[in-house]
């Protein structure tokens, strides 16, 4: 079966949209099956070998990416058995090519693309209209979007669980959503040892409320997907807590990091914001996480030694 896959964010971006289109081509062809992934032009972009990446060029892709996808994969899509477009920009136009054609188009959501107001919102009512199958990778996205189906999330239970270090951790883009500001300052709380990954606007911010708590927090800004796993495998649990904006809108539509640290025996701990109480499963939900003393002593009292393998246990059973 022959797979166009259509994205704007795949590696070495450290999204989760990234990590999932890559994951999610992996096992198409780990099915037997031959993939084409079109995706965003961006320096060093992933080439694994097993499937064929070519990248998307045009001027503004952010308003216009939607146009310049279809016009690089229209005679690949053509071709093609079944499309799968991991967000719904950039099936704006080529969803009206898999009409044309009859193949089966197949669409993601993932979070920010529906959790905040769509830029073209007669492109996101065409996608909607003209996609065979809607999907979702939760269950609070699959309800914003209506008639969609919610995703297990493709994450690798063949992974090794080697035993927890003395870390609290949090993956996220520094951006004041991701809620790295309340990880520092329950961290601090705690009296604990942070380890924050990630880059982006607000990371000068949280380095310097870590400065003046006195947080012992170490930053290595962005990794790579392997190193990023390395280091959550050392950790003792991991946290995801962000937040909205005033009115609401640009909630986390799923938090995958939290299925990858499950997958690898750490625990998680959320926020209840969109579909993080989801990727939690039987991790530890806090009540007020700008709370910091009293998030710190219910993660503190929480925790034991069997927190990861229970993880584990219910990522084999709704996940993988």
């Amino acid at each position: 079966m022959r797979w166009v896959v259509l994205t704007d964010d795949f590696g070495p971006m450290p999204s989760g949209v990234a990590t999932w289109t890559t994951a999610a081509a992996n096992a198409l062809v780990a099915a037997g099956d031959d993939v084409a992934v079109f995706a965003r032009e961006r320096p060093n972009l992933v080439d694994p070998g097993r499937f064929q990446v070519f990248g998307v060029k045009g001027p503004s892709f952010g308003r216009l990416g939607g146009a310049w996808t279809a016009i690089a994969a229209r005679s690949a899509i053509r071709r093609a058995d079944a499309v799968l477009a991991t967000t719904w920009p950039v099936a704006v136009h080529a969803v009206s090519i898999g009409r044309q054609t009859g193949v089966p188009f197949h669409v993601v959501f993932h979070g920010s693309d529906i959790t905040r107001p769509p830029v073209h919102p007669r492109g996101l009512a065409r996608v909607l209209r003209r996609a065979t199958h809607r999907w979702a990778v939760s269950r609070f996205l699959a309800d914003l979007v209506g008639d969609c189906r919610v995703l297990p999330a493709p994450v690798d239970m063949a992974l090794t669980t080697p035993e927890p270090g003395g870390r609290w951790g949090m993956v996220a883009r520094a951006t004041p959503l991701k809620g790295g500001d309340r990880f520092v300052r329950i961290v601090a709380a705690a009296g604990r040892k942070g380890l924050l990954v990630g880059d982006g606007p607000a990371l000068p911010r949280w380095r310097a409320l870590a400065d003046r708590l006195g947080a012992d927090v170490r930053f290595t800004g962005a990794l790579s997907h392997s190193q990023t796993l390395a280091h959550i495998a050392a950790l003792e649990v991991i946290l995801l807590l962000p937040r909205t904006y005033d009115d609401g809108s640009g909630a986390e539509g799923a938090g995958l990091v939290l299925l990858e640290a499950a997958s690898l025996g750490v625990p998680g701990v959320g926020s209840r914001t969109g579909g993080v109480p989801e990727a939690l499963g039987p991790g530890l939900l806090l009540t007020d996480p700008d709370d910091a003393s009293s998030s710190a002593a219910a993660i503190l009292g929480w925790l034991s030694a069997d927190r990861g393998r229970q993880a584990r246990s219910w990522l084999a059973k709704n996940h993988g």
